[in-house]
């Protein structure tokens, strides 16, 4: 596994085991805690890379997991891990697909894989980036009158839930270059 950081979804004391998302593919992830290191809290970022030393919060990595497997609050946590992780890195997705969509066919643009827009927020959302595009998310949501970063965590959420989806925004957007 090639993943060096990850965000915690959920800290379970009773099996004394993290579930986490990995920055790099979004890979569900179960990892062991280091011996009395408090709870963890959602969203915190660790180090689950291959050099032990530098794991502060983690003993090792157990193994993936799929939204199958865990917890319905962990379900309903991921969300809005993935919007964190997303707002943190705005420049990156503002860059990388706000700023460099375009149409997929005649018909349809890539705006429209985000979960409640058409094709006439579409087109609003092309016409409000012009030629300079959006500088940050913020501009982004105010021009547009959306909330980009919830749109998208939604999106990497029903890629991860269901692998089967084309196109995959996940496999397009990440990893995030720093």
């Amino acid at each position: 596994m090639e993943e060096t950081w990850a965000r915690v979804i959920d800290h379970d004391l009773t099996d004394n085991v993290i579930v986490a998302i990995s920055e790099g593919q979004m890979l569900l992830c179960r990892l062991e805690p280091k011996a009395g290191i408090d709870p963890l809290l959602t969203t915190t970022r660790v180090y689950i890379g291959t050099d032990a030393s530098k794991r502060v919060n983690v003993e090792r990595v157990l193994g993936m997991t799929n939204l199958g497997r865990v917890a319905n609050h962990v379900k309903a946590d991921l969300p809005l891990v993935i919007q964190i992780f997303i707002e943190e890195n705005e420049k990156h997705f503002i860059d990388m697909f706000f700023n460099r969509a375009g149409n997929m066919s005649l018909k349809q643009h890539s705006f429209e894989l985000l979960s409640g827009v058409g094709n006439k927020k579409a087109m609003q959302m092309v016409e409000a980036r012009g030629s300079s595009g959006f500088e940050t998310l913020a501009a982004l949501n105010e021009a547009c009158g959306i909330d980009a970063a919830d749109l998208l965590a939604k999106r990497f959420h029903t890629e991860l839930d269901d692998r089967n989806i084309q196109p995959r925004l996940i496999d397009l957007l990440l990893p995030v270059k720093a």
